[in-house]
């Protein structure tokens, strides 16, 4: 099982750096949905490396894997498409998801960390 886990790791890897790699030249929705391809799992396995870590910090950074799923997606689309680029969005997702969805997990990490 290990092996399986460190295949995928490195299949994830090398799959995003090279999304970064290839975006370089293309738009700036393009370079942040591919940074955000590559460094969203990093922090995520950076906060897990460094337990415990307060709720309110960790409830956000396990949101962010739902707009990391449709991240690719999007990247893909873009990539074909420069014009399917919306200015009131980021990596695809409307801000007004940032802005509240984060305002929300960060309030939800304190509740349930008042409650542990």
């Amino acid at each position: 099982m290990r092996l399986v886990i460190i295949v995928i790791a490195v299949a994830w890897g090398a799959s995003a750096v090279w999304a970064f790699a290839w975006s370089a030249s293309k738009s700036r929705d393009a370079k942040t949905t591919a940074a955000y391809i590559l460094l969203w799992p990093v922090a995520a396995v950076v906060l897990l490396l460094n337990e415990p870590i307060p709720l309110w910090l960790s409830v956000p950074v396990i949101f962010g894997f739902l707009p990391w799923l449709l991240a690719g997606p999007h990247l893909s689309a873009i990539l074909k498409d420069p014009t399917a680029s919306k200015p009131d969005e980021i990596i695809g997702i409307p801000r007004g998801y940032w802005k509240w969805g984060g305002i929300g997990a960060v309030l939800l990490g304190v509740l349930f960390d008042g409650y542990a």
